[in-house]
């Protein structure tokens, strides 16, 4: 694979692998192991088809449009409203999670995890140390990301090569699972796998070759389902069920669970903990500080940085010292925000353009495969995802 088409993985993978995966052994862990691999599975070609669907959009029409752009030149005035507010939800809410599982694992390294007001400044120092290198600019997030992703990928495999000998698998097979938490474990899924508002930015840089571009989709998507399908087996596999309950949604608390007393195992997971979140953390701030710049029409001066600086920064900040163990909550409402942005409105995008094109006997450059039977299922999959959240 080239260096660049490389790259573009690693911005996929980086940008999905995060706080989703932290979450998972807290959202799902309930289904027990095998319940577990299969909505995996489900969740990752759904996620897969409709990047597939919006890179077929973006193709159309104007290659690195971001969102926003797109949705107004498709949809028009009202769905570019819709995809502004989802998008810039789902942006604070995955933040607002980030922050908060960093809060707790900075507070954790520091010993002083058990007091409420330290946690908090914890949250914000981390806040205030990525806020100063979004002020940067995006040269300085690039050369932090990669720095972090290489960092975190060399964590992951020591994390994983040491609790590779802890995990019990009559326990992690034999597991009866819990339907009760079926439905609330859904938007947290999807939400593991967000990455499709860089979908505009990969198309900007590698260019218009269709089959490179899904090469770089199914690779960059397929390496966190590995890895999450990895994590889930260490995590279960060495976490029982009763104690997972008793977690509310800390990630700090798993990762003590799944150290068994071990300082040096408890160092590694932390290490992978913070690198995966930071990683990640980068692209969503990058595109919630290119969308507001965007929507409130702000310029890239040094003052107005620092003004648009605030305005991602601020609400996050304050949210998560409000809400300090609303990290599983957080992510669920990113997946029903996603929900719309990456399911429903590329669907709604996609059935238009083939429409306007068979009406115009026009030839479409790129069509996603499955015809309209794949555009309603996946638009079934979304509505379920998102009326999930909030039954």
């Amino acid at each position: 694979m080239k260096s660049q088409s490389l790259d573009a993985v690693f911005v996929v993978a980086g940008t999905t692998i995060g706080a989703g995966m932290l979450g998972l052994p807290m959202a799902i862990g309930f289904l027990g192991f095998k319940v577990s691999m299969v909505l995996l599975l489900v969740m990752w070609a759904l996620a897969f088809y409709t990047s597939l669907l919006l890179l077929e959009v973006n193709l159309q029409v104007g290659t690195g449009l971001n969102v926003n752009m797109m949705v107004k030149k498709v949809l028009g005035r009202g769905g570019q409203v819709i995809a502004v507010l989802c998008l810039a939800f789902l942006l604070y809410a995955v933040l607002v999670a980030y922050v908060t599982a960093m809060g707790g694992i900075i507070a954790s390294a520091l010993d002083v995890s058990g007091d409420a007001f330290s946690t908090g400044l914890c949250a914000v120092g981390f806040s205030v140390a990525m806020a100063v290198i979004m002020f940067c600019g995006t040269n300085a997030i690039i050369r932090f990301n990669s720095l972090f992703f290489m960092t975190m990928l060399v964590a992951m495999a020591v994390a994983f090569a040491t609790l590779s000998t802890t995990v019990n698998t009559t326990v992690l097979l034999n597991s009866v699972p819990n339907y009760d938490y079926l439905v609330a474990a859904i938007p947290v899924l999807f939400a593991s796998f967000s990455f499709h508002f860089c979908i505009p930015s990969i198309t900007s840089v590698v260019g218009t070759n269709t089959r490179q571009l899904v090469r770089i989709m199914f690779w960059g998507t397929l390496l966190p389902l590995l890895c999450y399908m990895l994590w889930l087996f260490l995590s279960l596999g060495s976490v029982p069920m009763d104690q997972i309950v008793n977690m509310s949604g800390s990630v700090d608390a798993l990762i003590k669970s799944m150290c068994n007393g071990s300082v040096v195992i408890q160092t590694i997971l932390s290490v992978f903990a913070a690198f995966a979140l930071v990683t990640s953390f980068f692209g969503v701030a990058l595109s919630l500080f290119d969308l507001m710049a965007e929507t409130l029409r702000r310029g890239n001066s040094a003052k107005e940085r620092m003004g648009t600086t605030f305005i991602v920064f601020v609400p996050v900040v304050i949210a998560s010292l409000l809400a300090p163990g609303g990290f599983i909550a957080a992510l669920a409402h990113a997946g029903a925000a996603l929900a719309v942005i990456c399911i429903l409105l590329p669907c709604a995008m996609s059935f238009k353009l083939r429409r306007e094109a068979k009406a115009a006997a026009k030839k479409i450059a790129y069509m996603t495969p499955g015809g309209s039977m794949g555009i309603a299922t996946a638009a079934v999959c979304g509505v379920v995802i998102l009326v999930a959240n909030y039954v």
